[in-house]
């Protein structure tokens, strides 16, 4: 058999058990509206928390760096694409996360995979929560250590591990999980940490610049520093990339050991030059202001539709449907009165999970959260009353 004929068979098997992923098509700005295949809708699907991805501040920078930095960083950091605007970047995040060292990578993906791979391997020990993103999942299984998986949060299940394991330790959870919208015990993870002398690894991507003080995380809001905090430019900043913030030791090994960094092009200049304006924005009164929408979206939306899951003050709002076909027959539904809220399938969550993931921004407002309430009733997702 050819592999073409391999892949049609594969994709005759996604698409028998109702999981073929076919992307729909955005047209102009992202945002709390959008063109999505070639109709205005209602964009509840977004990660772009503040709202801040169409801001003309982030584009005016991108472009300024474009006159003087070019389209394309052109190399590996470590060989002659280390441009100006990388090491401004890395500053102003040091500085806004108040840490000694961190480093660029071109996506979360890389900078999980990348990172932990680099930190710990053979004879070491990882211990992960079950619901960690596919990235921390690919990192752990690249590092060749041994790998823990725990029930979700389960706080028992992770001490256990680590009281009957020797050697270097790395506890390693997301703080805002992507796909439930719940959040982990951080201070607890620390305390555990600590106790067992091990690292812990936090990945903030979800949480940075929507909580905590000048949005710095849900660490920062628990006063608890981790040893590795992992963030996205490609939320709540409105960019792309992703960093690490930790020790300037670590940071330096991340140049020598972190194979994802090291083999990759950097960055193009001028998508630096807007994550640092987006920094200053979230630092701002007006930073603050925009999480404060966010959260008031987040409760207005829970109070308004039943049976929401996540924390009450998370921006992510799943609905568990189960079935993935069904979910899929939910999101077309809605997409054709205006609404766009992604379903999500496995292998993305456990079988049998299948959900509506909403997330809500801080341009939206209280006229968009009843019109999704309207069209989830008329479509049959929730009860009629």
């Amino acid at each position: 058999m050819s592999l073409d004929d391999d892949a049609r068979s594969e994709l005759a098997k996604l698409e028998a058990a109702g999981r073929l992923r076919t992307p729909r098509v955005l047209d102009g700005l992202q945002g709390p509206r959008a063109m999505v295949d070639g109709r205005s809708v209602l964009n509840l699907a977004s990660n772009d928390y503040l709202a801040l991805a169409g801001d003309p501040r982030l584009a005016r920078a991108a472009a300024t760096a474009l006159e003087t930095g070019g389209t394309g960083a052109g190399a590996s950091r470590l060989i002659v694409g280390n441009h100006r605007e990388h090491v401004a970047l890395e500053a102003a995040l040091a500085d806004w996360l108040r840490v000694a060292g961190v480093r660029m990578f071109n996506s979360g993906y890389a900078a999980n995979v990348g990172t932990i791979s680099a930190l710990v391997g053979a004879g070491d020990t990882v211990i992960s929560d079950e619901l960690n993103h596919a990235s921390i999942i690919d990192g752990c299984r690249l590092s060749r250590a041994e790998v823990v998986v725990v029930p979700h949060r389960d706080l028992g299940a992770f001490e256990r591990a680590l009281a009957s394991r020797g050697g270097r330790k790395l506890v390693v959870s997301e703080s805002l999980f992507s796909m439930d919208g719940d959040i982990a015990d951080v201070e607890a993870l620390a305390v555990l940490a600590r106790r067992h002398d091990a690292a812990l690894m936090l990945d903030e991507a979800h949480a940075l610049g929507v909580m905590g003080p000048e949005g710095r995380g849900i660490a920062a809001a628990r006063g608890v520093v981790p040893d590795l905090l992992v963030g996205t430019s490609g939320k709540a900043l409105g960019g792309f990339g992703a960093f690490v913030a930790t020790t300037r030791a670590v940071a330096e090994l991340l140049w020598n050991r972190a194979r994802s960094l090291v083999f990759s092009t950097g960055l193009p200049p001028a998508v630096a030059a807007s994550v640092r304006t987006a920094i200053e924005i979230v630092r701002s009164g007006e930073g603050q202001d925009r999480r404060t929408a966010v959260a008031r979206n987040a409760r207005g939306l829970r109070d308004r539709i039943p049976g929401l899951g996540g924390d009450a003050s998370s921006p992510i709002a799943p609905l568990l449907v189960g079935d993935d076909r069904v979910v899929m027959e939910h999101s077309s539904r809605l997409l054709e009165r205006g609404v766009f809220v992604q379903g999500i399938r496995p292998p993305t969550v456990p079988a049998g999970t299948a959900r509506l993931r909403i997330s809500v921004s801080a341009g939206h407002s209280d006229s968009d959260v009843v019109m999704l309430h309207d069209a989830m009733r008329q479509c049959g997702v929730i009860a009629p009353h």
